[in-house]
């Protein structure tokens, strides 16, 4: 409740937009649904107007507690890292389906061959980021906001640390991966990869 609040609201058909209304909070409604990393840059691109200085960002799906966020911010604070990432694996016995669970092994194993230390959260939305952050993130045209953002600051200089958080089973709602996107994500995921250490390396500053 310190904390000013802003919804994305991606075109969703259901009634999150009178939700949101009726509590009377701040929200920002895309004409139609343009998907997870433009709704996110969305939010980003907001905050870099407004001047805010710290951004958390949180999935709208009630996996992510609110009140994990001032542990969030505290890390950030004593470790005065750009990317702060709740991480649900990081000393936490969640679960989630087996072949999620598959998946973040291979991507966390994958970080730490790309940048030297291990991530192991790779796909968490719950995130605490700097100003500076922001702005790499939201001026990437390529960006899923996953493995391939990551190792993207990481070459560009950026420090991510994890700090572990609760993550709760999903109790309603349908999830954005279907069976499909299980057999896609890992594809589009490792090209993004190869196009995010292409733009880090041609963007970043020599010595």
């Amino acid at each position: 409740p310190t904390l000013d609040r802003l919804v994305v609201q991606d075109g969703s058909s259901d009634s999150t937009q009178q939700e949101v209304e009726e509590l009377g909070e701040m929200q920002l409604n895309l004409p139609f649904n343009i998907g997870y990393g433009l709704a996110l840059q969305t939010g980003l691109k907001y905050a870099i107007e407004k001047g805010y200085d710290l951004v958390v960002c949180i999935d709208g799906d009630g996996q992510h507690r609110p009140e994990d966020v001032p542990a969030l911010l505290e890390e950030q604070k004593e470790t005065g890292a750009d990317v702060v990432i709740g991480s649900r694996y990081l000393g936490k016995s969640y679960q989630g389906p087996l072949e999620r669970r598959v998946g973040q092994m291979l991507f966390s194993s994958l970080t730490h061959f790309l940048i030297g230390h291990r991530i192991f959260d790779t796909t968490s939305g719950f995130k605490v980021l700097t100003a500076r952050a922001c702005e790499a993130m939201s001026s990437g045209i390529f960006l899923d906001f996953h493995i391939e953002t990551i190792v993207r600051l990481s070459i560009l200089g950026f420090k991510i640390v994890e700090h572990p958080v609760v993550v709760k089973e999903r109790l309603h709602g349908r999830s954005m991966h279907t069976f499909w996107n299980a057999i896609q994500y890992p594809i589009k995921t490792l090209v993004l990869t190869i196009a995010a250490i292409t733009d880090a390396l041609l963007n970043r500053e020599q010595p």
